[in-house]
């Protein structure tokens, strides 16, 4: 199972250049890194300092720094009221940077403007007696020494300070009487001053959403909710009206100062000939301006994105739709070709503005992104969206070109899925860029290839049948197709299920029923799909499919499902995002089990997430359902969870699965139960031995961790042994499929020039884990006794990991000597003796594999033997889910 995406492909019935497109294609690494803040209130406004580091002002007068990995550097309450004890609360409303003049500029409820130092948060001035509140905030230098304050109102106005001499101003300002311990200056003294200018002009009907100068156009750009006056382009000074300025000149004659003249009129509107005015129903919330491309994108309360030119204010030239909610942020970037926007649920889209067509979209639930949008940026430096909500979260942008050709690679785009094909000794494998590719296990070759394997969207799973000659595959577009895979080629056989945007296949299985073989999918549309597999005709979309299951419209998943499991003879079990687990009764239709997620209290060591990425059966099991865990789910919360289905469902053990707390994104199981497989989105593998764990009963301790190393750099999307021959197989979003042996040796990349031979461990990359050249931070690995941990390599006596899971060296060989003297001492040396039964390293003999009838003998303590004889519980038998009867 790949870990959680919300990449959607959006439909807008343009004609589809899927050539193209692949080009244009720009993806987030996903989940964003998300923290928590210092902020108790909400942050106004995130910006990017000279240095790359991120600073976020809250509601509150809080500022914190951020590194670009969303470290927090420091944070300080800045308004001094805030801190003292019986004053009222002041609050900020805007910000913005003077990265120039190293300042902070904040806008208060207050009606003031403050100006701090950037180097220490220091009171510098503040602008007071303003009429109204300086609801948005812009800044920008004009020209040398030249700058441009400007804020728009509650009233719709926009108000301008042009600032010119501006170091010799701003220290005239820092000179000024004090008003509550800060220099400050007056409006009155702003308008009789020579290096500074004010002008107010009533623009809008409505409270100005975002105001904005625009340096290339030397125009000022504001918006509103309003209908008629959502979005004006207007000069700064306007033309000269001899009638007004006449009117002006008499009134300033009498004994009123130019204060009270201001005070008493109302704010003067700009001629026609001075502004253009754009009308949009519900106003625009947010806008974005491209001089080069000649482009202006609004975006507001009726979700739609509008694309206009700016010379033409009569209608759009084009409209993209697609975000649930209303749109709260827009910016142009990637050299003016793409079209970033978030709505208020933290909805993220990317769209392409040749095609005017949506190419990613990131769902809350992708992103791990949660409350409303508060604020957000776009640094093109960092090439990253920061978006603040009860949390800051940070997506950061890679594209999907193709990687540098010095670079080894397997596809050119992420890699989803890998699956072996016993039969052809081949192995399959699925990206992002709808490619299937089939390689040789032998020697890492590829054999055949599939380009547009589902359009242009990312193929997301693999399945195999039985007898392995064909496949199934999901894709991102909502699609289930077939392939023949027999004669070392893949052939399109058949579509099961149309394209359906917005209902991503999450997972695919075969399944039988009374002797017939089935198809079964589960995705983003919350149900189950069934499909016969008649490989000699087209199967109508939707033949057999959840709606004829009655019972799991009611009680189903309610959340996006993301792993399906199939266990003869009738059982299917099913995972969702939000940690629920249904078993069901394949043939009935009914639900077995409702395995609800474990609580926080419950997972002291776990991570936040409920998320279940995978299911599986331990099919060896079946015939002990009664007294053994014969499901296994990575999740939730981060930890590995043995469920016991045979009455209701029971938890038997559960454990951490990391120790770097990271959501497990993909399970396995070797043939015959002994090897439990993990992965996690750090790129790390996990190997226990679990060929008694949970068999008898409930269990406290973990199973024994064999072994665990960092087999790629980036989040691992799936895992596959090779029973056979003692490898494993694992996939990533690094654009690598990697074959491995069970003790963390890297035999190679698939894609590699030259080939390799498994028979022959002198072709093989790496004779360990630990020095594969792409591999950072390898994790601990118990040698000899010593532990080396993956920060810092430094060697710890203990064996034990950070969360408690037991380590037992995989190299130890066992000799006759060691054999008799512990039965001539009467027990084991260690507690572990048991379940170490591995002969010598070099007989290449593994534990999951065929082993000889010596050493298949099973070692056995010869102390606390309990003589105790379990009773049988006919009543335990009435419940029974392997019963076809019902």
């Amino acid at each position: 199972m790949i870990p959680r995406h919300g990449a959607r492909k959006c439909d807008f019935n343009m004609e589809e250049e899927s050539q193209q497109t692949k080009l244009k294609q720009a993806s987030f690494q996903l989940p964003a890194t998300v923290t928590e803040t210092p902020h108790r209130e909400s942050i106004v406004h995130i910006s990017s300092m000279p240095d790359n580091t991120l600073i976020g002002v809250g509601q509150d007068g809080l500022v914190s720094i951020w590194t670009s990995d969303l470290k927090m550097k420091k944070s300080r309450v800045i308004l001094d009221e805030n801190r003292q004890q019986n004053r009222k609360l002041k609050w900020i409303t805007d910000s913005a940077l003077m990265p120039h003049y190293n300042k902070l500029i904040l806008g208060t409820c207050d009606r003031e403007i403050r100006l701090y130092e950037l180097s220490n948060f220091e009171p510098y001035c503040q602008i007071i007696g303003f009429e109204t509140m300086p609801l948005r905030l812009d800044y920008s230098v004009r020209g040398d020494e030249e700058c441009i304050i400007l804020f728009g109102d509650e009233q719709g106005c926009v108000n301008i300070i042009l600032v010119s001499s501006t170091a010799e101003t701003l220290r005239n300002w820092s000179k000024c009487p004090l008003v509550d311990d800060i220099p400050s200056v007056s409006v009155d003294n702003i308008m009789e001053s020579e290096h500074t200018t004010f002008i107010r002009w009533k623009v809008h009907n409505d409270w100005v959403t975002e105001v904005r100068y625009i340096h290339s156009i030397e125009s000022i750009i504001s918006s509103s909710n309003d209908d008629y006056t959502a979005l004006v382009i207007g000069s700064i000074h306007g033309t000269i009206n001899v009638q007004r300025r006449l009117k002006e000149l008499f009134d300033s004659s009498s004994m009123r100062s130019k204060r009270s003249v201001l005070a008493s009129s109302m704010p003067p509107k700009r001629a026609s000939t001075d502004e253009s005015l754009f009308k949009v129903q519900r106003g625009v919330k947010t806008f974005d301006f491209c001089k080069e491309c000649n482009i202006l994108v609004t975006g507001g309360l009726d979700r739609i994105i509008r694309l206009w030119n700016p010379y033409v204010q009569s209608w759009p030239t084009g409209l993209l739709t697609g975000h649930p909610y209303p749109i709260g942020f827009l910016r142009i970037a990637d050299g003016n070709t793409r079209i970033y926007s978030v709505s208020m649920d933290c909805t993220v889209m990317v769209w392409s503005i040749e095609d005017q067509s949506c190419l990613f979209n990131v769902i809350p639930k992708a992103s791990r992104i949660k409350g409303e949008l508060a604020a957000s940026f776009f640094s093109h430096e960092l090439r990253a969206l920061c978006i603040a909500t009860d949390t800051l979260a940070l997506l950061q942008l890679h594209s999907t070109e193709a990687p540098p050709s010095n670079m080894l690679v397997s596809h050119l785009q992420p890699v989803l899925c890998c699956k072996y094909i016993q039969l052809s000794r081949q192995v399959i494998s699925c990206c992002e860029g709808s490619v299937l590719k089939l390689w040789d296990l032998e020697t890492g070759q590829l054999v055949s290839e599939v380009s547009d394997a589902h359009v242009d969207t990312a193929v997301t799973c693999i399945a195999l049948d039985p007898t392995e000659n064909r496949l199934v595959t999901g894709g991102r577009d909502g699609s289930l197709k077939k392939w023949n895979c027999s004669n070392k080629t893949l052939r399109h056989v058949q579509t099961l299920k149309q394209a359906s945007s917005m209902d991503e296949v999450g997972d695919c299985t075969y399944g039988e029923i009374c002797s017939n073989r089935y198809i079964i999918s589960v995705g983003w549309d919350r149900r189950i799909h069934i499909f016969p597999d008649q490989p000699d005709e087209l199967v109508p979309e939707g033949k057999r499919s959840q709606s004829e299951w009655s019972n799991n419209m009611v009680n189903g998943h309610k959340e996006d499902i993301l792993s399906v499991s199939a266990c003869p003879p009738n059982l299917l079990a099913t995972s969702s995002y939000d940690g629920e687990v249904l078993v069901w009764n394949l043939i009935s239709g009914h639900i077995l089990c409702h395995l609800h997620s474990l609580t926080s209290s419950e997972l002291h060591n776990g991570t936040d997430d409920l998320i279940i990425n995978k299911v599986i059966f331990l099919r060896s099991r079946t015939e002990q359902k009664t007294e053994a865990a014969s499901l296994v789910a990575s999740g939730p919360r981060g930890c590995i969870t043995f469920w016991n289905i045979s009455r209701g469902g029971k938890v038997f053990a559960y454990f951490p699965a990391s120790s770097h707390k990271s959501v497990v994104s993909d399970l396995a199981s070797t043939g015959d139960d002994c090897l439990l497989i993990a992965s996690d989105q750090l790129g790390y593998v996990f190997i226990w031995h679990i060929l008694e764990y949970a068999l008898q009963g409930a269990e406290v301790q973990p199973p024994v961790l064999l072994e665990s190393w960092r087999a790629h750099v980036c989040s691992i999307t799936s895992v596959c042994p090779v029973n056979e021959d003692q490898l494993l197989l694992t996939s990533s979003m690094d654009c690598t499929v990697r074959l491995w042996s069970l003790k963390g040796e890297h035999i190679g990349t698939f894609g590699e020039n030259e080939p390799w031979n498994i028979k022959e461990k002198g072709s093989w990359r790496g004779q360990s884990s630990q020095h594969h050249p792409d591999s950072q931070e390898m994790t601990s690995k118990l040698v000899s006794g010593a532990n080396l941990c993956p920060e810092d390599g430094s060697e710890h006596e203990n064996s034990s990991t950070e969360t408690g899971t037991q380590m037992l060296d995989p190299l130890a060989s066992l000799n006759d000597e060691d054999i008799a003297e512990e039965l001539k001492d009467g027990g084991p040396k260690t507690a572990y003796r048991a379940k170490s039964y591995k002969l010598k390293q070099e007989e290449l003999h593994h534990i999951c594999g065929r082993l000889n009838a010596y050493q298949s003998l099973k070692l056995c303590e010869l102390v606390n033997v309990s003589p105790a004889i379990r009773k049988p519980n006919p009543a335990a038998e009435l419940n029974d889910p392997y019963d076809l009867a019902f």
